[in-house]
């Protein structure tokens, strides 16, 4: 299969595929590129037209196919669909393919031409909702069509997704995804006593994400038997052209490689260690940056032991506990993106370069989060003292409504800026030049708290 005579018209060839096929790299790019996709089969004849035009699902099909060799699965590429037929050292399975793009209107994530870099829980939450997207077309693909195949039946069936959809997704690592499939949110941690000391007294969960106001999507696909069709789910975030480049045994000597690793400890306590490593000096692996999320609730459990012992996060949800797991191995790529230099013959080709990527379009953006007035949104965070936790908008303050375990009494904080997660509302709290307001008094229920609350707020904002 040539994946490189263009076959489609100069003007419509993908960014990605240009990038890729640089003069001064394209002999190490093509070389990695043909190795992952030798055993391959075009089934459609319509393959290398797609990698070329539009790329994304292309590459990460082909990327998926390299893997699954990596880990010593054989595929059986005679039937038309469902995108891999496998059988492992531990069993058959099928698994499908897919990925997620920008909405309708919104940048793309081929145009870098960003005026300012969105902030992480931005790049989530349009995430977060592209994954919901992309997934739930999946399953619906598996009822309606994939189920009724022979070779299809009774065997795990595995939803492969990565994520495409803006052009800063790769910085994500799996924290949307996570969100989706086990509406975990994160650890809760306050600074220790010693320097550079963290202590962990609980953990968020996020069951609920607003596309848009009033719109709620629901998250926790693996955390009850609704998808129980589906045996995992395979992400990456790091299966991008850099991860060509990284794999490329030449063409990077200018190149930097940006990101971060997951470091264990002698306790086994993973530490996110930032790294700028200089090309000829940085290595990677086909694995690294894959994660695999299982489903407790699976009418045919994938086994594990297919990815055991590799560059792999594993993920699981045990229900009887409430428990999420996650096994990351030492070394575990989190994020990265490679900075290479451009060179141009002639200062036409440079201008020419610089017009392409000058974007002038003006994009939609995903809507601020807007919630209903005078409502207290439940945000689920178990920590040491607290547990029903609420919080509110009210006047462009964030209200925290908690629960004492000992006490059984409610009592109320409030931030002058608007929060939306319980997270990032403790890390507001300990900003010391943050207008913080406390009530001092416990009461018998959270909407007497909550009235209280927004009375001292119409005090202070009176008095200002």
């Amino acid at each position: 299969m040539d994946l490189f005579t263009p076959v489609v018209p100069q003007e419509r060839l993908h960014s990605n595929f240009l990038e890729v096929t640089q003069p001064e790299r394209f002999e190490f790019t093509r070389e990695v590129l043909n190795n992952w996709a030798n055993g391959f089969k075009d089934r459609d004849n319509k393959f290398v037209q797609e990698f070329q035009k539009t790329f994304d699902s292309s590459f990460w099909e082909l990327y998926l196919f390299a893997c699954f060799k990596e880990l010593g699965c054989s595929s059986n590429l005679s039937y038309p669909s469902p995108d891999f037929v496998l059988t492992s050292p531990y069993g058959e399975f099928i698994a499908e393919a897919t990925i997620t793009q920008a909405p309708y209107d919104y940048r793309p994530e081929s145009d870098k031409a960003m005026v300012k870099e969105p902030g992480m829980a931005d790049i989530i939450r349009l995430s977060t909702i592209r994954l919901l997207n992309s997934i739930t077309k999946k399953v619906d693909s598996f009822k309606t069509l994939y189920s009724t195949y022979p070779y299809v039946q009774n065997k795990p069936f595995v939803i492969c997704v990565s994520c495409f959809d803006q052009p800063f997704f790769f910085k994500q690592n799996y924290l949307a995804i996570r969100q989706v499939l086990y509406a975990y949110d994160q650890l809760l941690t306050i600074p220790g006593t010693q320097e550079g000391e963290v202590l962990i007294v609980g953990e968020s969960r996020k069951y609920e994400v607003q596309k848009k106001p009033n719109v709620e999507l629901k998250l926790g696909l693996f955390l009850d038997e609704t998808l129980s069709d589906v045996s995992a789910v395979i992400f990456s975030n790091a299966a991008t052209t850099s991860k060509i480049q990284a794999l490329a045994t030449g063409g990077k000597d200018l190149s930097i490689f940006v990101g971060s690793r997951g470091i264990k400890s002698k306790a086994g306590v993973v530490k996110l260690m930032p790294f700028a490593t200089r090309g000829l000096d940085y290595q990677e692996t086909l694995l690294d940056g894959l994660n695999v999320f299982f489903n407790p609730f699976a009418k045919y459990p994938l086994d594990p032991k297919i990815f055991e012992g590799r560059e792999i996060a594993l993920h699981n949800y045990q229900p009887k506990t409430d428990n999420y797991q996650v096994s990351i191995p030492n070394n575990f790529l989190y994020a990265r993106r490679c900075v290479s230099p451009k060179f141009f013959d002639t200062e036409e080709a440079l201008n020419s370069y610089q017009t392409s990527i000058a974007s002038t379009k003006t994009y939609k953006e995903l809507p601020l989060e807007i919630w209903k007035k005078n409502e207290l949104m439940y945000m689920v965070g178990k920590n040491i003292s607290f547990c029903e936790n609420y919080m509110g908008h009210y006047r462009g303050w964030s209200i925290l409504v908690s629960l004492n375990t000992t006490t059984q009494r409610w009592r109320a904080l409030a931030v002058n800026t608007l929060c939306y997660t319980y997270p990032q509302f403790l890390q507001v709290t300990g900003d010391k030049h943050m207008a913080l307001t406390i009530l001092e008094e416990w009461l018998s229920t959270k909407e007497e708290v909550y009235t209280s609350i927004k009375s001292k707020i119409d005090e202070i904002s009176e008095q200002a």
